[in-house]
């Protein structure tokens, strides 16, 4: 019968295979010993039929052998059948196998029950056994396709496995309703058989999902005969398959611990006494598959992907003796799921306790700690998402964290102690737990007040601070993270739980300040600040009044000797009592910046500073780093306590003089010196604090003020303090100055210069940006104490960063900061005032920059000069304008038409055009709308210096 014709017509399958059930079975009786070869041939064909390929091979070619060309006759095959007739016959090739075991089992009840020709005629025409005989060709006809794989020229062979493999696969499901209860050795052969030819069906895309999904239903329904073979070489085939979308990973991660727990509890074994699960678990520990689980594991893969693997190897590992069979490096990748970005917290957590898990069978705590640190040192301390010392900590932070959950060792700082005291570890190791035990302390001090553990830690971790830094001595990079530690110790809150802890590493940490000369600039600073904080906390100021003194003393010794050794160059320099007097000084300077130290006190120290920093010939670079700040600080602390320091008229005219002085070697050092900000820091420093401290009596001039704006706008400033600690911490200071400079001054600014300075806002791509939030202190400053300033910088800074080479994005940024500053800090009719008073200015500034540049060369006129344009509109996009403003709008616009040369220009004018037209009509439209998002100018008067500024723009009102 011609099953495909009939389905493809119409038929219902149910008729199609009842009638194809009784014609294979009559031409089964009508010649019990020759049918095969007559049947299988037209089975085959009509297998072929459906999906398209052609079937040139006669019956008597393929009674001779099922091994033929039939590539060539498909030449340009592709698979590409119709739906419904394809889907028919798949129904119809898993029901027929029922049916004819039902017909079989009725024809068996008419078997006679002795032997003789009857009986052999019997078995020789029943329906199951004759059909397993007919697909026995088919799976010879597919696997002389299969095996032409093999060679190189295999592409039209490619053609021809996925539908020939989907069809296979649809028997395979027919005969796998035959298995429960049989014994029969040939079904359960061609059922591998087919299992084998069905898996070519996953390396097709649609095929795939066809075949998955049911494939492992049937291994899991009939284990004991496809798990030893087919069933573990299927999964290994579906896992290495390039598929964009693995989410069918997880259904396969899903059948494995399905399976393993199934044959864990049902002990189940096969015909020899294996157990199943042995045999299962030896084969999934080899390295063709731990490498699939290494792949999946990687941070690209989906967060159901990398959840699933990891439930799939905590599984796997409860049932092994030994987990050995992991190796180190696999582990490890276990563990970077941990730093995964892009993984959630449920998948993180999984990771972290299956990393703890195989870690705990093979290696001791010590050892896990010291993995869990390498493995961060090896593959993240040079990655873009440590780019910063903050981000390397927060992602170290959270990192432990999650391990912390599973790991109580991490939670505990001995092991990390451990690591630091020990002599045979590498200094990167060292490095990267002193980093650890930093963000362990930061994490633990946040926990202070709720977790008793939290404050065990940090009490045990602070007594044993001292001898940590003590043995790290000659590692410098370690020991300024482990002082690291003392910057971030809540003092307060330490104090009321163990005061004399605070006390004794105040002690410590003094002695250090006032001996300690292998300390660098940023850790000198922040050490006495802390200290500074400490004392606050407990009380113990007569340590600060010990110090003073202390300091005091020396310098006056040191400055007596170097009195008597004026003109003796016979010194070497660790005999010279200068360097000793440079350290003096370099104390000195952080215990004036704390403000610890008053005007009497630095009477007798500020003439001979100034001798050593101004008359002398000699030269000493720490003198020259430290040395101005600190007489600049003298000079002001002196005049700022004038009241209090007895006969202060002896030194009142000396201290201005010298302060001039000072100025004026510093502004000409800064003159000389260009580039390097080291040098110049201190320098900068110097002027801004006289200029603070005396401003009464020390005017600042425009060139002064000029070339510190030029100093401090440096934009290389931002890129060398990126990796420097100590360069981030004085631009810091010097930015700090230069607040202080802008809030004290009572007069108007020298100049508008500024502008130089506030061009960096939110214009500094590589990140982390240290300038901008640094300019974000100054700005609101600006706006309350130097609006004008501010006003008439705002435009210029406009026109600025609005180029061609800057992104849209970048400037619109920048500006939208600006703005958010000025609603913040300005009052309502002065923001809405300064956005129309930017939107004119920058017009026109265009006017008069376009008309200055009319002829300019054609390599010129042909660039965007309106680019500014692109942004102005969002000046004034929420602001109700009247005709008077649009009337003055108009004529700045005219007058830029008029000059605009080139056809970018003019293009760019035209689409502004069209946007303030738009705007124009809004405007008229919300005209008397009291429910306009058009906000119209505030009512009241200007102030005196708002009319200064913005009295044409309200009189256009």
């Amino acid at each position: 019968m011609d099953f495909v014709t009939a389905i493809s017509t119409g038929a219902t399958i149910e008729y199609a295979t009842q009638k194809y059930a009784c014609s294979f079975i009559e031409t089964v009786a009508l010649n019990p010993h020759n049918w095969l070869n007559q049947v299988s041939h037209h089975f085959v064909g009509q297998c072929f039929e459906v999906v398209g390929l052609n079937f040139n091979v006669t019956v008597e070619d393929f009674s001779r052998t099922y091994d033929h060309p039939y590539r060539n006759n498909n030449l340009t095959y592709l698979f590409a059948t119709v739906p419904s007739a394809l889907k028919g016959v798949e129904s119809f090739l898993e029901q027929l196998p029922t049916l004819l075991a039902y017909f079989g089992r009725e024809l068996i009840k008419d078997k006679p029950s002795h032997a003789g020709p009857l009986q052999r005629f019997y078995e020789l025409t029943q329906p199951v056994p004759c059909y397993l005989k007919v697909i026995n060709a088919w799976t010879f006809v597919v696997r002389s396709i299969t095996d032409n794989l093999r060679q190189e020229d295999n592409t039209i062979d490619k053609f021809l496995i996925e539908p020939l493999a989907r069809l296979s696969f649809s028997m395979l499901r027919g005969l796998v309703k035959l298995l429960p209860g049989s014994n029969d050795a040939m079904l359960k052969d061609i059922c591998l058989r087919l299992a084998t030819l069905g898996r070519y069906g996953i390396f097709f895309v649609q095929t795939y999902d066809f075949i998955l999904s049911p494939m492992l239903d049937i291994f899991e329904q009939h284990f004991e005969i496809f798990c030893e073979r087919s069933a573990l070489l299927f999964v290994y085939c579906a896992f290495s398959c390039e598929m964009s979308d693995k989410s069918s990973f997880v259904q396969l991660y899903k059948f494995l611990e399905k399976m393993l727990n199934m044959f864990a509890e049902g002990q189940q074994s096969d015909a020899n006494g294996n157990l199943y699960l042995r045999l299962f678990t030896n084969e999934l520990i080899t390295d063709r598959f731990l490498v699939i689980q290494f792949e999946t594991l990687e941070p690209y893969n989906s967060n159901a992907v990398l959840m699933a693997t990891l439930q799939y190897l905590e599984t796997l590992q409860c049932h092994l003796a030994s987990t050995e069979a992991f190796p180190i490096r696999f582990v490890e990748q276990i563990l970077l799921v941990v730093l995964n970005g892009s993984a959630t917290k449920a998948v993180c957590s999984k990771a972290a306790q299956l990393y703890i898990t195989l870690s705990n069978r093979q290696y001791n705590k010590q050892e896990i700690v010291v993995h869990i640190i390498e493995t961060f040192l090896k593959t993240q301390h040079n990655s873009r998402r440590c780019a910063s010392y903050d981000q390397a900590i927060s992602l170290l932070r959270n990192y432990l964290k999650v391990l912390m959950e599973h790991f109580a060792a991490l939670q505990r700082f001995g092991y990390y102690i451990n690591v630091m005291y020990s002599n045979n570890v590498r200094h990167e190791l060292v490095l990267f737990t002193a980093h650890s035990i930093y963000a362990v302390f930061e994490l633990y001090t946040s926990q202070y007040n709720s977790n008793a553990l939290a404050r065990q830690e940090v009490q045990m971790l602070l007594s044993h601070w001292p001898r940590l830094l003590k043995r790290n001595a000659q590692r410098s990079v370690a020991r300024a993270v482990l002082l690291g530690v003392y910057c971030i110790v809540d003092f307060r809150t330490l104090a009321e739980d163990n005061i004399e802890l605070l006390k004794t590493l105040e002690t410590f940490c003094l002695d250090m300040f006032l001996t300690d000369e292998s300390l660098n600039g940023a850790e000198f600073a922040s050490l006495f600040t802390n200290i500074c904080k400490s004392i606050e906390a407990t009380g113990s100021t007569e340590l600060l009044v010990m110090a003073a003194q202390t300091l005091q003393d020396q310098c006056a010794a040191i400055s007596v000797q170097l009195i008597s050794m004026e003109g003796d160059e016979g010194h070497s320099e660790s005999e010279n009592p200068l360097q000793s007097y440079a350290q003096c000084v370099r104390r000195l300077c952080a215990l004036l910046k704390e403000n610890k130290l008053r005007g009497h006190q630095v009477c007798d120290m500020y003439d001979m500073l100034a001798s050593q920093l101004l008359n002398s010939g000699k030269r000493n670079e720490c003198l020259e780093l430290y040395g101005y700040e600190c007489l600049a600080l003298m000079l002001a602390l002196l005049y700022g306590e004038q009241d209090e320091v007895e006969h202060f008229e002896l030194h009142g005219d000396k201290v201005l003089q010298i302060a001039k002085q000072l100025r004026d070697v510093c502004v000409k050092n800064l003159r000389k010196n260009f580039m390097n900000f080291s040098q110049n820091k201190p320098w900068i420093c110097c002027i801004l604090l006289l200029q603070v401290g005396l401003h009464h009596c020390l005017p600042l001039d425009a060139a002064i003020y000029d070339l510190l704006i030029n100093k401090i706008s440096d934009q290389t400033l931002a890129q060398e303090a990126r990796g420097n600690m100590l360069f981030c911490v004085q631009i810091q200071e010097m930015h700090f100055l230069f607040r202080q400079l802008h809030s004290i001054c009572p007069i108007p600014l020298p100049s508008n210069r500024i502008w130089k300075s506030l061009l960096q806002f939110q214009m500094i791509v590589k990140m982390p940006d240290l300038i901008s939030p640094e300019l974000g202190e100054l700005i609101p400053i600006l706006i309350k104490r130097h609006f004008v300033s501010y006003a008439c910088c705002l435009p210029i800074i406009n026109l600025h960063i609005c180029n061609e080479s800057t992104s849209r994005k970048r400037v619109n940024l920048a500006l939208d900061a600006h703005f958010q500053l000025v609603e913040q800090h300005a009052s309502v009719k002065e923001a809405w005032l300064l956005r129309l008073y930017v939107f004119n200015a920058s017009l026109e500034m265009l006017v008069k920059n376009l008309s200055a540049r009319r002829s300019a060369n054609k390599e010129v006129r042909h660039r965007n000069q309106l680019v500014t344009l692109q942004h102005l509109i969002s000046l004034v996009s929420t602001l109700r304008l009247s005709n008077s403003h649009f009337m003055n709008i108009g004529r700045l616009l005219y007058s830029l038409k008029s000059i605009a040369v080139g056809d970018q220009n003019k293009e760019e004018l035209d689409k502004f055009l069209i946007q303030i037209s738009a705007h124009k009509y809004r405007c008229e439209d919300a005209d008397g709308d009291t429910d306009s998002e058009l906000r119209p100018l505030p009512d009241g008067p200007l102030t005196k210096w708002e009319a200064e500024v913005f009295s044409p723009l309200v009189v256009q009102s």
